[in-house]
């Protein structure tokens, strides 16, 4: 939550339309495979991808299951000079189009085992 919201104040001044998904985005607590790994209720952290551990940040910025949605982000934000964007700045001078790729990723498709896909 820290590197979306670095101050209190930058919580308070930001509008948000909190879904689930966004939610859990940003505060991190979320189904992935690394977090639930933390519980044990994973038997590893590696995304469905197998390039990586899948984190949020992960999914966001590196996975390729969700390469469509980063492209469409990547593309409205054309005039951002480094990718990945800065946090901050994703969730307040771009929070719709932010806020629009997140509930476009299906995090549930990114859940099924390996062996399944």
């Amino acid at each position: 939550m820290k590197q979306y919201f670095p101050t209190v104040m930058d919580i308070i001044r930001t509008k948000l339309n909190l879904t689930s998904k966004l939610t859990a985005v940003l505060s991190g607590h979320s189904k992935t495979n690394a977090y639930l790994h933390r519980f044990n209720l994973r038997e590893d952290a590696k995304c469905i991808c197998n390039k990586g551990d899948q984190t949020m940040d992960h999914i966001l910025f590196q996975c390729v299951e969700t390469r469509k949605q980063r492209d469409l982000i990547k593309h409205q934000l054309r005039t951002q000079k480094k990718w990945p964007a800065n946090k901050l700045e994703l969730i307040t001078k771009h929070k719709k189009v932010f806020g629009e790729n997140i509930e476009s990723i299906d995090f549930d498709s990114l859940q099924q085992k390996k062996s399944d896909k």
